[in-house]
């Protein structure tokens, strides 16, 4: 089967390996103003750029200012902890096999406006529509990634992105990963794909972003060892020998989603460059800057299947409502969302107030076994930034939920982010009130049936972090009201009293030479340890050496 993925990515590699060096100039429609440190002044006329330097942004790049840009890290510095869940300051609990469920033992909820079906266990191992990059090359790029580990483990990761022409992007990800597992019934095998393209006019007032994902793993479950002593004592060293619960259960995850992004100028004079030395008149729209208009559709079908054979019967879960028929549970959702907002953001230069107004719709049916329920959730959003000077800046965040499904819920996030000779001071506070993920509230399978009726989770969270050279430090402080979390048996329960978590946390790097160390700890102290199951000191630290080894 490797072989045969191969055979693509090859082909790929030959086509980007023209890409000595990217003219970045021949897109010209990005400012020359990047996030990263000391490269302000590089992307000029007429300037070439290493190709080792690869530049991307995300769907949202119109709101983001002129730090919209990003580079790419082509460094090899952990390039050992190539799975999601081990990447330098990811801390997950996992089932001791790339590809399988896994849970963050660093407390952060995703505070989410509308439908959620609330299962996150397999994020490390999917593409999501929000985190796809969309490079900015100028010849074509290939990025090939490849590990055989133990137990004949394979990861495969192919890159690429080339301009058809000035105007037309296209590029396509793709990811697998398949490892068998030391133990029994124990393989995942996960494969991820994207397709993404980008076009706009010539005179840049109308862009179109797309992409197309698939997502599909398969994981085989076993439940875990029947007996802890044979672990402990290491009776047996052929990890394939020791009894497990399962034998054939197995989970499977797909998805197929779309995704189009249509954005228009609302002048003709465009601010793509801040070099552009093209004269003209001055005029109202110049103060004003009206902005752009979009407008995006995301469609997305997923489902949820665990299937387990009469044979795995053998008392591991609780309850087994049906003995006599195969278990075959399947949760299906299909979502549709549509999107129109307005931003008078300026991907150019800065801009004393900057605004971004969304509507969106997102109609949802979700079918778990027989039960069919459909959700329609009407969001307004409002989002404002405020340069009051080059060293601070103020952000205000808003959104209210209305429809047959989350009424009422609601974010409001406040931003502060301060520059001085002592580093960036950075401050966050956060309250949100939200429905539970629709999996707390209903499930109905062969092993778990549940129907709740849970109040509103209310968030209060303060956030504050300080950054200066090689060392960040900061707090989070947690308090929520109504906390709904898995309890030992599986099943969802909600705390009566309210939950306060506290979280310090600090890193810092240094520079020998050649020679580097990188050190991270967080702690972490929780009111109620029944409700959440965090550890409360987390450290770890990395020694290494790096040279260049070309120019």
């Amino acid at each position: 089967m490797i072989q045969k993925l191969l055979f693509l990515p090859l082909l790929l590699l030959m086509a980007g390996l023209p890409a000595v060096t990217q003219e970045l100039d021949t897109i010209g429609i990005f400012p020359d103003t990047l996030r990263i440190t000391n490269l302000d002044q590089l992307v000029r006329r007429n300037v070439y750029l290493d190709s080792s330097k690869v530049y991307f942004f995300h769907n949202n790049f119109e709101t983001a200012g002129p730090g919209f840009i990003e580079e790419i890290d082509t460094l090899l510095t952990n390039v050992e902890n190539y799975d999601p869940p081990t990447r330098p300051g990811q801390y997950y609990a996992t089932l001791g096999n790339p590809g399988l469920a896994t849970v963050s033992m660093v407390y952060d909820p995703v505070i989410k406006s509308g439908f959620d079906f609330g299962i996150r266990s397999y994020d490390k191992y999917i593409f999501h529509n929000d985190s796809i990059h969309h490079y900015w090359v100028g010849r074509p790029y290939t990025h090939l990634f490849f590990i055989q580990g133990a137990k004949k483990e394979q990861n495969l990761l192919v890159d690429h992105s080339q301009n058809v022409s000035s105007w037309f992007n296209v590029g396509l990800k793709f990811r697998y990963v398949n490892s068998p597992g030391y133990y029994q019934n124990q393989e995942a095998d996960a494969k991820n794909f994207v397709f993404k393209t980008r076009f706009q006019t010539k005179n840049y007032r109308y862009m179109v972003l797309a992409n197309y994902i698939h997502n599909k793993l398969r994981l085989e479950e076993n439940g875990g060892i029947v007996y802890d002593t044979v672990f402990e004592e290491n009776v047996s060293p052929d990890r394939r020998g020791i009894i497990v619960n399962l034998y054939n259960a197995n989970n499977t995850y797909k998805e197929n989603s779309y995704y189009v992004k249509q954005l228009f100028k609302l002048t003709k004079r465009h601010r793509f460059r801040t070099d552009d030395t093209t004269t003209h008149q001055a005029s109202l729209f110049d103060k004003l800057n009206p902005g752009n208009i979009s407008y995006s559709v995301l469609y997305s079908d997923k489902t949820y299947l665990y299937q387990q054979p009469t044979g795995d019967n053998n008392g591991f879960y609780p309850f087994t409502y049906d003995s006599i028929n195969d278990t075959y549970d399947s949760t299906h959702i299909v979502t549709l969302e549509n999107q129109f907002a307005w931003t008078n953001g300026d991907n150019a230069k800065k801009q004393l107030f900057t605004f971004n107004f969304m509507l969106r719709h997102i109609q949802t049916r979700l079918s778990v076994d027989s039960n069919n329920n459909t959700y329609s959730q009407l969001i307004p959003t409002a989002q404002v930034r405020f340069q009051v000077s080059d060293v601070l800046t103020l952000g205000f965040f808003g959104d209210f939920v209305t429809g047959n499904a989350n009424a009422g819920d609601f974010n409001l996030v406040a931003k502060l982010a301060l520059t001085t000779k002592f580093g960036t001071l950075k401050y966050e506070l956060h309250n949100a009130s939200q429905e539970v993920g629709r999996i707390y509230s209903f499930y109905h399978s062969n092993h778990f049936r549940w129907q709740n009726n849970f109040s509103k989770q209310y968030f209060l969270i303060n956030k504050a972090r300080i950054s200066y050279k090689s060392f960040t430090a900061g707090f989070n402080l947690y308090a929520v009201e109504n906390f709904v979390y898995f309890d030992g048996m599986g099943l969802p329960d909600q705390l009566n009293s309210n939950l306060q978590l506290l979280q310090l946390h600090a890193r810092k790097g240094f520079r020998l030479g050649n020679f580097g160390i990188d050190l991270r700890a967080i702690y972490q102290k929780a009111s109620n340890v029944d409700g959440i199951r965090v550890p409360e000191i987390i450290a770890d630290g990395s020694f290494y050496y790096t040279k260049d080894l070309f120019k």
